[in-house]
């Protein structure tokens, strides 16, 4: 990746931080709704952290301050799930490869839904996870995040191939 400006690094960090908070702000202000775009908020840290490592962590920290003003449980959950995944997600790629890539980001959302569900008791999948066996519960969470760290990187790919294409990522790539 190439070295970018402060000033593109500044004004495409502030554009990817709005839509990420705007994505993971959705349940708040459309409560039913806004659960199906609240999961696209992984998008815009994943591109964030595939154009620059710096970039994709001031995305993911800049949107996890900015929704701990409108809401602390969606900075949370940002934090521990959709953000954290975006960011290894967009880290591994391109720069480890598909199959790591997959891999580790699964390690990194189970270990977040577990300290979601157990530390800091917010149930992710409701009450089957809590009343379940913990070893049970690390089962369920590394098959659900593999399946869905599958299915984030190849769209991620996807999509930036297609960006590459129509050349919207310019000369940052």
């Amino acid at each position: 990746m190439k070295e970018i400006s402060k000033a593109r690094f500044v004004s495409v960090g502030g554009m990817l931080t709005t839509i990420a908070v705007i994505f993971q702000s959705a349940p708040v202000f459309f409560p039913v709704v806004g659960l199906v775009f609240s999961p696209f908020s992984t998008l815009p840290i994943a591109l964030a952290a595939f154009l620059n490592i710096p970039l994709g962590v001031s995305v993911y920290v800049a949107s996890a301050l900015i929704l701990a003003f409108i809401y602390i449980q969606e900075a949370i959950i940002l934090v521990f799930t959709t953000g954290l995944l975006g960011l290894s997600i967009g880290t591994f790629l391109y720069r480890k490869g598909m199959v790591l890539s997959i891999f580790f980001s699964s390690i990194l959302l189970t270990l977040g839904m577990l300290l979601l569900t157990y530390f800091l008791g917010v149930a992710v999948f409701g009450d089957a996870t809590t009343s379940a066996r913990i070893p049970l519960t690390i089962f369920l969470f590394f098959a659900f995040s593999l399946m869905y760290a599958g299915i984030w990187s190849i769209c991620l790919k996807k999509f930036i191939h297609y960006l590459l294409r129509v050349k919207a990522l310019g000369n940052m790539v």
